[in-house]
Parts: structure tokens; sequence; C-alpha cells
């Protein structure tokens, strides 16, 4: 045995130290840490002036600022417009000119959802760079609205976290904040004892309580609080589609074989299933022939008040139509041969279905004229009305894609839903139905004009009203009082601004 071991002939093993590894921090741009600070206030002004007050010029100035920032920063990151894009920006501009335009704010309402899936979309279509419409357009809105955003959700909480470390301003910012948080609980001790001690000393505190902590810090702070969650959602929209890396992009052939594999009920099932409900549409519809045509030609049949044929007829269509789209939703996606291999069989109960419909569409807008004509406008009547031309175009589209495969239905439905939301949107809706009530009561049509209805609608109504001198400026200055008691942000768009010239 080698003694040599134990006798300290060998050197003694000394450990070297191990150097821990650093961890390296990502290097972020200066246009993201800008985009970061900027989005968040542009999240705070959108809780603030679009979820918490009502929307006026405020609301297009914003928009019009995200849009623009979501232009410089892609441009930043090097993505290129295509023609398509550029048009679909000259749109997202285009729409945000509502919200000082009209003072109705369920337009409004419908207006900021519509900016928010077109802005997410555009974001990602820039991303992308689509030259069109998606064939597959479900799947891309999936993506640019849910998928891309909530993918990098943290990002932004990551770059404020890393800018403010690395700096010494930020490393102070956070100190200060801590030794403020420390000292709240026992200021709050101090001057608890000090008010109990003088009676000037609490008037004061009291004073400067009431003036700090009032209602509206109140609402600050809850804005402030749901502004974050909008904040990192934007953000992660904005940098999701301008680093990508490695996430799943829109694939048409993943998309493909998805609906492929939906396909899994044979198209004997389908046509089992769907003749009866066919053939009981058209008994329906012989059977009721006089009852639904009765308003082609103007006449009311027999036990019916207007009111209660129109009505019953609107009933009829929401249902049967809502069925119709479902059945024509399932047989497109469920049946085993469908899309190219669609068989003709498949296409004729398509073809029935929709033509089915577009009829009783037709009955009913006949009957809600004939029943406009004798009872006027109302903004239920009117919305209505818009709904079943935009259901009634949309069925005749599927009319057309079952001749003619290649179209493109997302593109030209897209174009189609979005001159219909436009007409709706510019058209002053309520302006229509002061006006239109108005010229039917001086003509005689009406028995009488509503005053009581158009003094509940926005100022795009008083406004024709005053015009038209049927209300005066005493009962309109009533109704701001209620309508904008608790929100003066209402009145900031054009009609309120020409009401309040006129009712001064």
């Amino acid at each position: 045995m080698n003694n040599n071991i134990y006798n300290g002939a060998q050197t003694p093993y000394v450990p070297q130290p191990v150097t821990p590894k650093v961890k390296e921090k990502p290097v972020y741009s200066k246009a993201e840490v800008v985009l970061s600070v900027f989005v968040f206030i542009a999240a705070f002004c959108f809780v603030r002036y679009v979820v918490f007050h009502a929307m006026g010029f405020i609301t297009t100035g914003l928009y019009i600022a995200i849009i623009t920032a979501a232009i410089i920063y892609l441009r930043k990151k090097e993505c290129k417009f295509s023609r398509f894009n550029k048009v679909l920006t000259g749109v997202l501009y285009l729409f945000t000119i509502v919200f000082s335009i009209t003072a109705n704010n369920f337009i409004k309402s419908l207006d900021a959802i519509f900016l928010f899936g077109a802005g997410a979309y555009l974001v990602y279509s820039v991303g992308a760079d689509n030259k069109t419409v998606e064939r597959f357009l479900p799947f891309a809105l999936c993506k640019a609205i849910f998928e891309y955003p909530f993918s990098n959700f943290e990002k932004q909480a990551t770059i404020t976290s890393d800018s403010l470390s690395s700096s010494k301003a930020g490393s102070n910012a956070k100190y200060i904040v801590i030794g403020l948080l420390i000292t709240v609980p026992l200021t709050a001790v101090v001057a608890a004892l000090l008010m109990s001690a003088d009676d000037g000393m609490e008037r004061m505190l009291t004073n400067i309580f009431d003036r700090v902590f009032r209602e509206e810090l109140w609402n600050i702070i809850l804005q402030l609080g749901l502004a974050i969650p909008c904040s990192l959602y934007l953000f992660g929209m904005f940098y999701t589609n301008t680093h990508l890396n490695g996430l799943a992009t829109l694939d048409e052939n993943r998309c493909k074989q998805s609906m492929y594999n939906m396909r899994f009920i044979s198209n004997l099932i389908v046509y089992t299933a769907v003749t009866p409900i066919c053939i009981l549409y058209v008994l329906f519809f012989i059977s009721q022939a006089s009852y639904f045509l009765s308003a082609f030609a103007g006449n009311l049949p027999d036990g019916y008040t207007y009111a209660d044929y129109a009505r019953q007829g609107f009933f009829e269509l929401f249902a049967v139509a809502l069925i119709n789209l479902g059945v024509l939703c399932f047989m497109s996606l469920f049946s085993k041969k469908a899309g190219r291999e669609k068989t003709k069989a498949l296409k004729f109960y398509s073809i029935i279905i929709s033509v089915f419909t577009i009829i009783l569409i037709a009955t009913a807008m006949s009957k809600m004229v004939m029943y406009i004509d004798n009872y006027g406008l109302t903004k239920l009547r009117l919305y209505t009305s818009w709904f079943m031309v935009l259901l009634a175009l949309t069925f005749v589209m599927v009319i057309i894609k079952q001749f003619k495969f290649d179209m493109q239905f997302a593109k030209h439905f897209s174009i189609m839903f979005t001159i219909m939301f436009a007409i709706l949107c510019f058209s002053r809706t309520e302006a229509i139905i002061a006006r239109y009530n108005i010229k039917m009561y001086n003509s005689g049509y009406l028995d009488e004009l509503d005053i009581h209805a158009i003094l509940e609608m926005s100022d795009d109504a008083l406004l024709v009203a005053l015009d038209e001198g049927e209300v005066t400026a005493e009962e309109v200055n009533d109704h701001k009082k209620k309508l904008y008691q608790r929100d003066d942000f209402g009145r900031y768009n054009i009609p309120a601004l020409i009401v309040d010239s006129k009712t001064e």
C-alpha cells in the first residue's frame, strides 16, 4: 500500500471559489421604454374618459393619440404598412370622429368596442404584414385580441422594474415609496393623538383630510387600479406583434386542419336532421301567407292592432333567424363533406334556409314600415331595422358563397359590416328620429308628438326639436340638469355645445 496518501506527501486539495453566474438582464429599446410610459397614461385616460365618463372630444383625441403612437412604434420596429393596413388605419381615424359629432352614448359605446377590436387587429395585421383580410378571420381575431396580448401580459411590469432598478432616480423613488408606506401607520396614530389634544388641530387636520380624501380622489385611485391591467394588456399587444420569438403565427394549413377535424357528422345525418325543419318552415309560410303578405299591401289583418302585428313579426323574425344561423353554422362546420368538398345537397339546403330567412326579413321590414307610418320612429325600431338589413345582407352573401366557393367571405363581410356600422354611427340616429316624428306630426300623419320621448334622448334629438320649435329652452335646461348632474364630460361634443349656445 502506498503510504504517501496518509503521510502528507501529496499536496492537499484546496477547493476553488465558484463565481456565481450573473443573469443578464434583457436590453430594451428606448422606444419600448417610452411606449410603456405612454401606454399607462393612455390606459388611465381610457378608463377615466371612456369607461367612467361620457365620451366626447377627449375620447376622440385619446383614440387618435393611441393610433398614432401605435403607428410610430410599429415603424420604429421596421414594420411595413401594406395598402390594406393603410386603409384600415384610415378607417380607424375616421371612426374616432364619432365621439365628437354625436351625443348618443349607445352609439359611442358601440364605436368604442369597434375601435378596440379593429385596433387590435390592425396591430396584428401590420406585424403579420397582411395584404388583405385573412380567409380565417375568426382565428386571426382570437390571436389579435386574446392570445398575443396575454402572451406578454407581464412584459410592461418587467420593463418598468428593470428600468427603475438600473437608474439611481428609480432606486431612490422605490426607497421613498417604501418609507412613506412605513410611516403611514405611525403618522395616523400621531395625528389622532394631536386631534384629541387640541380642537384647533382637529379642525385643521379634518379640513385637510376632507380636501385631500374627497370622493373624486377615491375615483381616481379606482381608475388607476383599473388602468394597470388595461396598460399591461395594451403593451402586451404592441410588444408581442413586434417580438414573436417563436410564438405560433397564424398558419392557413393549421386552420384548415382545425376546420377539417371538426367535420365528424355524416352528411346524410345532416340532411335528415335539416329536412323536417325546412318542410316545417315551408308549411308555416304557406299557412300564414295571407298574414305575412298583408304588410306588403299595407293592410292590417283582422283582430290585430299595428303594435301587435309588428311586434309579433319581430319575435318570429329573431327566433327563426337565430335558429337558421345556427343551422347554417352547424351544417358548414360539422358536416363531413363541406368546404371544397361541399355537396350539391348541402348547398341546396343552405340556399333554401337563407332564402326563407330573407323572405321573413322582407316581410318584417314591410310590417315595420307600416308600423312606423302610424306610430312614428323610436330608437328600438330604428336599431332593429338596421339589424334586419345587416342580417339580410349576410344571408345574401351566404347564398352567393354557395355558387362561388373562392369568394373571400371574411373580406366581403368585413367591408359590408364596416359600411353598415358607419351608416349607423355617422347618421346621428336620434336626430333622424326626432326630425322624422316632427315632420310626420306636422304633416298630420301622427296624432300626437311625444315630446317627453324627445326630451329623454340625447342632444342630437334636442337640437332638432329646438330648431323646429317643438321644445323650449327651459325644457331643455331642465333635462340637461338631470342628464349631466353627475357627468359634465358628456357635454363635450358638437351637438351638446350647440344646444348649450341656444339655451343660454
